[in-house]
């Protein structure tokens, strides 16, 4: 039998001759650190526990293959065929997948720390419990996909498709969710943190409940928008249509709600403290007894009607 370093050789060297085909090859615990094998077929290969460290493996064809225990840290899997291959707690960090193919593939718990999956369609795909920080997932699809308790801290998400997906207790504080459609995704639990939402398509959201602590919502319409419990302390909110939303006992400490539309919103019993509401229209808005003296104001249009420039800097 051949071992580990044999099996390198022979493989490299036939490789080099021309060869592609190498379906069902045993390659368990081999190092093909930094190896080329674009193009190569390695459909129901054993690969548990192979070092495919920084190896090249654009296009190639590895669907079937065990790849259980791999590590494919920093490898190039550029439109390379994933499907139906065993990536239980195979990693993936810093490896370029965009254009993947992963057809009966579960993602739950996968390793894929600071990837490259741009413009990759993972629609209705497991990612329950993922590592994605950091990852990119620019314009990637995964609408419909599980993303429950996924790290998705740092992620940039810019104009990807999360419509309908399942964000429950996820972690997307910091994350770039700019211009991304939102779509009645379930963001339950979710940690929204420092995130960017500039405009997304946040249509049929619930943000009750959420940690928005920091977040950038500027310029969104959010008309009717159910914030009620949530932290949007130091959010920025800016130009933001938010008639008829409700903020009952939600954080508002220290937001910026500057020219923001509250016409009829809610925000009784909102923590208000150091809220700026320079150039907000509150016009029908509900606030408690008291509000007034806790906020920043300046042409600011009050419930009544009234225009209030009592704290408008000289």
């Amino acid at each position: 039998m051949l071992n580990h370093i044999a099996k390198k050789r022979n493989l490299i060297e036939r490789y080099s001759q021309g060869e592609r085909n190498f379906e069902g090859l045993d390659l368990k615990g081999v190092d093909l650190s930094k190896v080329d094998l674009s193009y190569a077929i390695l459909r129901n290969t054993n690969l548990i526990f192979a070092n495919l460290w920084e190896a090249t493996l654009c296009n190639t064809d590895l669907s079937g293959a065990n790849l259980s225990d791999a590590d494919l840290c920093g490898a190039s899997l550029l439109d390379a065929n994933l499907s139906s291959a065993n990536i239980t707690r195979t990693n993936f960090s810093y490896a370029g997948l965009s254009g993947v193919q992963l057809t009966n593939v579960s993602l739950n718990n996968a390793n894929l720390r600071t990837a490259i999956l741009n413009c990759t369609n993972f629609h209705g795909m497991d990612f329950k419990g993922a590592n994605l920080q950091k990852s990119y997932l620019i314009e990637a699809n995964l609408s419909n996909a599980d993303l429950s308790n996924a790290n998705l801290q740092h992620a940039f998400l810019f104009r990807a498709n999360l419509s309908r997906a399942n964000l429950q207790n996820a972690d997307l504080s910091e994350a770039d969710l700019s211009e991304s459609s939102m779509h009645g995704a379930n963001l339950k639990g979710a940690n929204l943190s420092e995130v960017d939402l500039r405009e997304a398509d946040l249509d049929r959201v619930d943000f009750s409940d959420l940690n928005l602590r920091l977040a950038n919502l500027s310029g969104l319409n959010l008309s009717n928008v159910n914030f009620i419990g949530s932290n949007l302390s130091k959010a920025i909110l800016q130009g933001t249509i938010l008639r008829g939303a409700c903020f009952n006992a939600a954080n508002l400490w220290n937001v910026d709600l500057t020219g923001a539309d509250l016409t009829g919103a809610d925000l009784t019993s909102a923590d208000l403290r150091g809220a700026n509401f320079d150039g907000a229209n509150l016009e029908h808005a509900l606030l408690d007894v008291g509000w007034m003296n806790e906020v920043k104001m300046c042409q600011t249009i009050l419930p009544d009607g009234n225009v209030s420039n009592r704290k408008c800097r000289l």
